[in-house]
């Protein structure tokens, strides 16, 4: 089968109305959009082809957003090692502390997974008796609106969790 044959055949307006009753749209209206498929999109070859180049260049430009600038142990490694503390510290119970020094237990998390972070440090302060942190990657300008959540959240809640953040420029080169 061609490639032009199995796009026809994918996007044939009995597939489209398939797709819409499995999205729980009623039938009158699914038979209706299905309709306004065929006669506006379905019969127009060249309109198809654009679509679909449309919904894979979407996909790509949000996998491409997805992408941090470096991995989490990059940002991990450097702020552990300015500290002394040592990295990947195993406890028992599979607990296992992103950087452990003389008085902290710290979780390293990116700005997003900010809530994350919050139940870990707990975690690995109550297993060590160690004080919980924080250490947030900030790798955008709009990761400050994370931080912002993370220090209310600690703040309303007087949680015994110390915050540190780490952005790319602070990287060593």
């Amino acid at each position: 089968m061609s490639m032009r044959d199995a796009l026809k055949h994918l996007f044939n307006p009995a597939h489209v109305y398939c797709r819409l009753r499995d999205c729980r749209i009623p039938k009158p209206r699914a038979l209706a959009i299905a309709g306004l498929w065929e006669r506006y999109v379905f019969n127009r070859p060249r309109l198809v082809v654009a679509l679909v180049a449309l919904v894979v260049l979407a996909l790509c430009a949000g996998t491409a957003q997805a992408k941090h600038l470096h991995k989490e142990h990059v940002y991990q490694a450097a702020w552990c090692e300015a500290r002394g503390g040592r990295m990947e510290v195993r406890l028992p119970g599979g607990l296992r502390i992103d950087c452990e020094t003389d008085t902290y237990a710290v979780e390293v998390d990116f700005a997003p997974k900010w809530a994350e972070s919050v139940g870990q440090s707990m975690a690995y302060a109550g297993a060590t008796g160690k004080r919980a942190g924080i250490l947030l990657i900030l790798e955008r300008p709009s990761d400050s609106r994370h931080l912002i959540k993370l220090r209310r959240t600690i703040e309303q809640n007087a949680l015994p969790i110390d915050v540190w953040t780490i952005t790319p420029e602070e990287l060593p080169r």
